[in-house]
């Protein structure tokens, strides 16, 4: 799968490393107390990903396939869920027959879900979060800014870095280079930049982001003495 590599080299995370997955028997395990077969690509991320701290856990949570993930009142298979819990992420059971199906949020209650298309395919759900969880902890080097951010620099950015198309929307757009590094932009309903996040676990890149792009940053991860997920 494309985008497991693509978090591995976000992560820098050896092929040859192949401790940060569930067990095979801990899937069927699930599969077989649901009475369902999970789709490929869900099945594969918490067979090669699912254990590591940093991707799954550093903000938003990864359900745990043993005690966590399982139906919605309105049929749901729910896995991920917001930090804070009032968001849930999940897959619609008829489509657990695809490989790789809609990922979908539900933006409401238990009682009143608003459920939402978060990402097109499962592969891209994956990477958006390990994208977002990065760029709140889970990278080793990361910063961010809660400032309006010059337009001149959202078009430096968008000039020098390549954006994710299957993550961008009008109010999230994400750029990289070769997954070397992330650059996350928030933006408000006129299109004025509202947020900014940056991630990577090579230090030079790191202060080159720091030092090329003109931003008032709210938080460096200098600041900490250690990183509770390196």
């Amino acid at each position: 799968m494309a985008n497991l590599d693509n978090i591995r080299k976000l992560y820098k995370l050896y092929i040859t490393e192949n401790n940060f997955g569930y067990k095979e028997d801990e899937i069927l395990l699930l599969e077989k107390k649901l009475n369902i077969s999970l789709p490929k690509v869900l099945r594969n991320y918490y067979l090669n990903l699912g254990k590591n701290m940093a991707i799954n856990y550093s903000h938003n949570r990864l359900l745990k396939p043993n005690t966590e993930i399982g139906f919605s009142n309105d049929r749901y298979l729910i896995f991920y869920e917001e930090n804070q819990s009032v968001v849930y992420w999940g897959i619609k059971e008829k489509d657990l027959k695809l490989d790789n199906p809609i990922v979908w949020g539900n933006y409401g209650t238990d009682q009143k879900p608003d459920w939402h298309i978060e990402t097109k395919t499962t592969e891209d759900f994956f990477l958006l979060m390990a994208i977002n969880n990065g760029t709140f902890g889970g990278l080793q080097y990361n910063a961010n800014s809660f400032d309006m951010v010059k337009p001149e620099t959202v078009k430096k950015i968008r000039t020098n870095w390549i954006a994710i198309s299957e993550l961008c929307w009008h109010k999230q757009q994400i750029y990289t280079t070769n997954f070397s590094e992330v650059i996350s932009l928030n933006f408000d309903e006129i299109g004025n930049c509202t947020a900014i996040f940056i991630g990577t676990s090579h230090k030079e890149q790191f202060d080159y982001l720091i030092n090329t792009l003109n931003i008032n940053w709210s938080y460096v991860s200098y600041d900490d003495d250690e990183n509770i997920f390196q």
